[in-house]
């Protein structure tokens, strides 16, 4: 879970990306287990985020099942946080904005 106490809103809980309603470079995810998705033949990214300032990233592999890597957020003010792990070394996740119904973020 994420908090303000270590540089953003509070998030937990599974995401999945509603890339219908992205915008630019801010991509909008909605509650995994609560949202209404269209159909896809596109496969839907995922995020998990939990205790201790974790993040579980699924991604649609080559057989369209997610494959799964975990990072490490360390906060970095403003409402950015650096991934550590997941094979991104540096890349930084911004939370746009945070309600219980929508999460937008912008990675860099």
């Amino acid at each position: 879970m994420m908090d303000a106490n270590q540089g953003g809103p509070e998030i937990s809980g599974s995401w999945t990306h509603s890339y219908e309603e992205d915008s630019g470079d801010v991509q909008t995810y909605r509650p995994t287990h609560s949202f209404a998705f269209p159909p896809s033949r596109r496969g839907r990214e995922t995020l998990e985020f939990g205790a201790a300032g974790q993040m579980v990233s699924g991604r649609p592999g080559p057989d369209d099942r997610l494959q799964m890597s975990s990072a490490s957020l360390t906060a970095l003010g403003m409402n950015r946080f650096r991934l550590d792990g997941m094979g991104m070394p540096g890349r930084v996740v911004e939370i746009i904005d945070a309600r219980p119904d929508i999460l937008k973020v912008r990675f860099s």
